[in-house]
């Protein structure tokens, strides 16, 4: 999936890579999107478990640093992830390590569900967003074309030009990453 892309990548095509028939590789997942969601479980078992010791902000925060670097290394793969309810074995592992920070953390059982499944789709989310385009940095292209905006229809933008061609690669994600954790910890004073 990586080389050709989701678009291009067929059980047929897998098939003739790996030198044998189709059909074997259909018996072996059951179908299609089973061998999707082994892939998916694939990548996802590259994330290493947590200090369970550390607090549970900074598990958290370590698990979604894994997930950026996982979207960084298989872009075309790692959309996978956010196909499926759970891929499987690691990802099983991995969702265990969430509930016990967020039970750790001391939420209640209806909010551990409710804030896992907010923080997956944030993080993967966001982390697709970034290898799609939509959170690297500026490019000069971009600049300019800021820049050439008339500043009186759009003042911010205009104020904010110096940011746009500042920014950093991760800087977002790692913004975004603080936010969603602040929100948890908001949820625990209430």
């Amino acid at each position: 999936m990586e080389s050709e892309g989701p678009d291009a990548f067929s059980v047929r095509k897998l098939a003739t890579t790996l030198g044998c028939d189709p059909m074997a590789v259909l018996y072996h997942f059951k179908s299609k999107t089973g061998l999707e969601r082994a892939m998916a479980d694939a990548i996802n078992a590259e994330i290493a478990a947590v200090d369970p010791n550390a607090s549970w902000r900074n598990r958290l925060t370590a698990l979604a640093f894994q997930y950026r670097e996982l979207a960084l290394k298989y872009p075309r793969t790692f959309p996978l992830l956010m196909r499926f309810w759970i891929t499987g074995p690691a990802d099983y592992r991995h969702a265990e390590m969430i509930y016990q920070a967020l039970a750790d953390a001391g939420l209640g059982d209806e909010q551990m569900v409710d804030m896992c499944f907010g923080w997956y789709a944030s993080l993967l989310g966001l982390a697709a967003a970034e290898v799609g385009g939509l959170l690297k940095p500026a490019t000069p292209e971009i600049i300019a074309e800021i820049d050439r905006l008339p500043s009186a229809d759009f003042p911010t933008m205009t104020r904010l030009l110096p940011t746009f061609a500042d920014q950093k690669a991760g800087r977002s994600y790692e913004t975004m990453v603080q936010v969603i954790l602040d929100g948890i910890e908001h949820a625990l004073a209430r």
